[in-house]
Formats: structure tokens, sequence, C-alpha cells
């Protein structure tokens, strides 16, 4: 190929001269076309693949290498089957500028025995090169960030953004060149605190059973629970529904892999695995760095970045009497923070920023405690902070609005600022009856604006030009604070107390701080009595205003807070004081599982790297992000807190579940969007 260009090159040199064009005409001719050809004929990319199962070589396996192309089918790109010694080499390939290569491996022979229904999968990055191994680690850290965008047949179709946070995110379960886990999951923020390296071997022994660890029964009964008719659909569906039977896949395995008479481990040189039944099979990491600590809101860009304001600085003892506010962090669509270390963003005055995050189409803004409020490009750089018109308080939500307008509640003032078409040098003061410490703000397609009311049992709605015409909707739960709009209009609030919970008494003008100081020495106090276990619940509400269930999880979590809704309309709600969140049916009943009806809870998700939950927030892939947003509660209200802890007020870095939801598309601006 190489010779043919050069041969049509000297053509077209030639016809430039003949037709008298200059020779500076010709020499730019051929410095733009020696630097095409160099982006064509740059090295190419070889992948030498290794198919194996527990350490054993898979022979005569028919392996695809495949291509996943951004709002297309994969599609194969070569084939061929591997050697007896399990290896088969691609070489020659161009390297992609969007999407990504995987392979596949379908059958085959172990020890001379044919594996029928064993099929495993590896995804690469793009800046993969050389050795790749398939096996049953690589496919399960391959498969969970691809869940919601791989069909049980493996063909994978995804937004271009939506492939590149799944196949960057790989690399933190598993490293595909070497068929072992990757560093993340390994390192000292998850390896001891969740089980996801437990499940994952667990896992991959069931899968084994099919393959290097053949047994018959075993690998029918795995196929069977999981719905498949190999293991690489099994693993799918576990992946996106991994509540779905969890114990009895738990007891299959230890049912065929028992503990050998004498010996404490059991046969499987997939170590360490489950004790104990898990609750479900998500897998997940905890993220940190960039100055994530305290997370309040999340957002995404329309590059897999994401977002988020940070109440306080790691490292500070800060707590709700004395603070060191935080900056705004930022993490690339591999899950690596980029911000600066401790303090994040910070260059526009900004100390502390509570639910105070959105994104346009091209800024990040960010609201703070000392009403300021900043304002970046995508890649970091300020631009504010912004200016307003008029006094304002300490500030919470902020929301981005279909006609461009951002807006922010001003939770001390009792009123909302306007920033029309993403003018952050225009703000201007916009007074709304009915509002009683707005926090959170969001903008529905009729442009019609929703505002919680954190010190009152109420919803505020409006026409964004018309605020006169405000009407107030009584929630059934008490300081609701986060809410979401799904993609028909339809509107889900988190209310953090239920009806009729004494809650403390709140000051005039109180910031948010003493607020919320004031109502968790409450809980504490009245969890201490054992007079309330547990308190909150969501309000779902039609796109008019009108309510159309309450109380919602009353008595499943403790202190309902963020809410986002997927691409199929399912809604995941932070679980607070219950260091979780939930999953629940939203209004496409068919997307839920059967006999699951609106408002239904799903499945209630925990684990050691999810601590106080203030938001959830769904990406272009299908995974749901969660804000550790405090920990140790002791050290946010002592006088004189124990110093081991007084650095752990604030909750540790993003933990992001892979595969559960179905993929949106961001920045969030109006109603969720599905991908295009």
């Amino acid at each position: 190929a190489s010779d043919v260009y050069k041969r049509q090159l000297k053509r077209v040199s030639m016809t430039i001269l003949k037709k008298g064009f200059s020779m500076t005409i010709l020499k730019l001719f051929l410095l733009t076309s020696l630097l095409l050809a160099f982006k064509l004929y740059a090295a190419p990319v070889d992948f030498n693949v290794l198919v194996e199962s527990a350490n054993k070589p898979v022979a005569n396996a028919d392996v695809k290498l495949m291509q996943a192309i951004p709002n297309q089918q994969s599609m194969v790109i070569a084939k061929g089957r591997s050697s007896s010694e399990g290896n088969i080499s691609f070489t020659g390939l161009p390297k992609l500028e969007s999407g990504f290569y995987y392979l596949v491996a379908d059958g085959g022979e172990i020890s001379g025995f044919e594996v029928r229904s064993f099929r495993l999968m590896a995804a690469l990055n793009n800046e993969q090169n050389g050795s790749v191994v398939v096996n049953e680690l690589s496919t399960i850290g391959s498969v969970w960030p691809l869940a919601a965008q791989t069909s049980g047949s493996g063909v994978i179709v995804g937004s271009n953004t939506g492939l590149l946070i799944g196949s960057s995110h790989i690399q933190n379960l598993v490293d595909t060149s070497t068929g072992n886990f990757g560093k993340l999951v390994l390192d000292g923020n998850n390896l001891t605190f969740s089980e996801t390296v437990g499940r994952m071997n667990t896992l991959a022994t069931l899968v084994a059973s099919c393959g290097g660890y053949y047994q018959a029964n075993t690998c029918k009964k795995f196929l069977d629970i999981a719905d498949a008719k190999d293991t690489l659909e099994a693993l799918r569906n576990i992946a996106i529904e991994p509540y779905k039977n969890s114990s009895e896949l738990f007891n299959l395995f230890t049912t065929a892999f028992p503990y050998p008479k004498g010996e404490g481990v059991r046969p499987t040189e997939f170590v360490p695995y489950l004790e104990w039944a898990p609750k479900d099979f998500s897998l997940m990491v905890r993220i940190t760095g960039g100055g994530l600590y305290s997370a309040g809101r999340m957002m995404f860009d329309n590059q897999g970045q994401l977002w988020s304001g940070q109440n306080w600085i790691p490292g500070t003892q800060a707590n709700l009497s004395s603070s060191i506010g935080g900056g705004v962090s930022r993490v690339d669509a591999s899950g690596t923070a980029t911000s600066p270390p401790l303090t994040g963003y910070n260059r526009q005055g900004l100390d502390g920023i509570g639910w105070g995050t959105t994104v346009t189409v091209n800024k990040v803004w960010a609201s703070s405690f000392n009403s300021k409020i900043g304002v970046l490009d995508l890649d970091g750089n300020a631009l504010g902070p912004a200016t307003v018109d008029g006094k304002i308080g300490a500030l919470q939500g902020l929301a981005t609005g279909p006609d461009g307008d951002v807006w922010v509640c001003d939770n001390q003032l009792n009123q909302l600022i306007r920033f029309p078409k993403g003018d952050h040098t225009k703000g201007e003061i916009v007074k709304v009856a009915g509002l009683k410490r707005p926090f959170a703000v969001a903008i529905d397609n009729t442009n019609h604006v929703w505002v919680t009311n954190n010190g009152a049992d109420t919803v505020t709605r409006f026409p964004a030009d018309s605020p006169d015409k405000a009407q107030q909707i009584t929630l059934g739960g008490i300081a609701p604070r986060g809410i979401a709009i799904d993609s028909v209009g339809n509107v889900w609030v988190g209310n953090n107390f239920s009806m009729g919970y004494p809650i403390a008494k709140i000051p005039p003008g109180a910031s948010i701080i003493e607020e919320f100081k004031l109502n968790l020495e409450k809980v504490l106090a009245d969890q201490k009595k054992g007079v309330v276990t547990k308190s909150g619940n969501l309000t779902f509400i039609s796109p008019k205003g009108k309510v159309l269930r309450k109380g919602i999880l009353e008595g499943i979590v403790n202190g309902a807070w963020g809410v986002s809704i997927d691409g199929q309309d399912n809604v995941f709600a932070s679980d607070f004081l219950g260091s979780g969140f939930a999953k629940i049916c939203g209004t496409s009943e068919d997307n839920c599982p059967a006999y699951h009806a609106t408002g239904d809870l799903i499945h209630l998700y925990q684990s050691g790297i999810i601590q106080k939950v203030t938001d959830t927030m769904i990406d272009d892939a299908g995974n749901v992000w969660i804000a550790n947003n405090w920990d140790y509660l002791p050290a946010l209200v002592d006088a004189d807190p124990d110093r081991r802890m007084a650095t752990r007020g604030g909750g540790t870095g993003i933990t992001v579940i892979y595969g559960i939801a179905s993929p949106v598309l961001n920045p969030l601006i109006g109603q969720v969007r599905r991908p295009e």
C-alpha cells in the first residue's frame, strides 16, 4: 500500500508542474501529503494474543478481532484460530482515533478436550500494542465497564463518549496485556475496602468451570442461572443485573469448588474469592486525587470528564464548625484525577462547594458557601468569578436549561440567580414566592424551573419567564435535596426526612453548614436514644406538578439525597446515612425486572468504598458514580474529636459502579437525554 501511495504522489506532483504551478505550491502539496502519509502509515499496531483459561492454553479457539465504532455496530476486522499453545497474532493494524479494538475467543480445546460454551473477551485501549491475554479476568474486566453497550453476543454499540469512557475504565479492573488485575482495584483505597476482587475471582472460577476447570454439570448450572448460552453472555447478563440470583451463583461456587479435606484453600487459582454470599455481583472502584474529598454534586461534560465541587480540602481537620473549603475537581474519561492535588481548581476565591456544580456545552460552573460563583472552561482554566447584579448569600444548586440559561440557588437569602444564555458576567437576582432555603434546581424542556426547598416540605415550580406564576407542591417529605427530570418530564425528588420527623430548629439566615450541623446532631442524638432509625423518602411528580406518589423507599433509605435518571428512565437515589444508593423502577416499566412497577425498589447497593452519599450521576457508558461526601460522623460534630479520625469528616473520593445503568447523553441540560 505504501508503494502505491508513492506512485500516486509522484504522478500528481508531475501534473502540478506541467500545469505551471510554482515550486512553492508543489512543496506545500508534498508537505501536506507527507504529513497525511505519516498519519496513515505510522508505526502499525500489532497484537500478539494468548487465549487461556485457568493458566491453561486454549487451542483452536475461533478468535475474532473486532472494532467498536461510535454510533454503529461493532464489526469484524480479522479472524483466525489459536495455535496449540493458545497463540494468535494480528499485525499491521492502523491506530484508531475513535472507538477501540477488542477480541472475542469462542470455543476451542483445553488439554485435548473441546469446550463448546466457553467464550471470552478482551477490550483494548488505544495506547495498547503487543501482548494481549484473553482469559477469565480479561473478560470480566472488559465486560463490566462496557456492559450497558454490549449485547449478549458480544456486539458493542455506543456513542463516541460512551465507548471512550467504557474502554478507558477497563484498565481500572484488569490489565489485558497480562490478564491480571489492574492497578486501581488493587490499591489501598480499594482492595481491602470492597468485595470487587473477591467477586471477580469467584466469577472467574465459575467461568473456568466451562473451560480450564471443566465440570459439565457446574458449567450448565452456571449458564442456566445466568440465562445464557455461553460464558460471555452469562457475564454480560450478570453485569447488568448483578443482584439477580447472586446467592445461587455463590452457592454453586462453594458447592462445585469445596475445600479439600484438611485444606484451607478451595481448588482454584483465582484467589482471594468470596467467603460469604454477596448481595450482588456489581464491580466498583474508588477514585481519589485531584482534591477529591467530600464531593457534593457531580456533572459530566461532552468529553467524558467528570467535574465536582468539594466541601473541604483533603488532609484538613475541617468539620461543621470550622472548615477550609475545597475547590473544583476534574476526572478524565478513564477515572484519573487531572485537577491539582489538595485544592483542585480554586483560583476564583471559592471556599467550599456543596450542591453547586453544573456543566454547559463549554463551561463548568461552581457555587460556593462564601457567595462566589466560579466559572471554568473544559480544560480547567478560570473564566470567572461570575458577576451578579445584587446581593447574594451562601449558594447551593445550579442547573442549565435547554435555552442555555444557568440558574443558581441562593440557599441563604431565599432567592435564585439567573445567567441569561450562560453569560457569567450578567447574573441577575430572581425573586420567587415560596422559596425557603432553595437547595437544588432543574429545568424541564418546557422551560419550567423546579426548585427544592430544604427549609420546607415543598418544591416550587414556575415558568422561567414568569416567576410570578410560581406554584408550591407539597411532597410528603421534609428537607428535599436532589431533583431530577426524566425523558418525558416526570420529576423525582429526594427528601432527607420523613413527614413528622422532628428536625432541628434552624435560625433565620443560617448557612447551610449550620443547618447540617444542627440536624446531624439531632439525628445522632435520636439514633442513640432509639427514637428514629431511618428517615427520608422520594416523591414522584407529573410534568404538570401533580404528586403521583409519595413516601417511595420509606423505611428503606436513611436520608435520601441526590437523584439521577438513566437512559431508560430508571431512577437512582442516594441513601445518605445508609451509605449506599437505590435503583428504582421508573416510568418505563418494560425496562424493569418482572413484577416491578414505577417507584418500586429494584436493588439497594452498598459497599465499603461507598460512604455517606450525596449525589448519584450516570455517565455516557451506563456507569453510576457516587459522591462520598462524608465519612466519620463524630469528626464532623465533636468539639474535641479523636485526633486519629479528625481528618476523616469528609468522604474519600468518588466511587464508580460499572454497567448497571442505561447510557445517557451528557452534559445534563434540561431533562435527561438518551445518546443520539
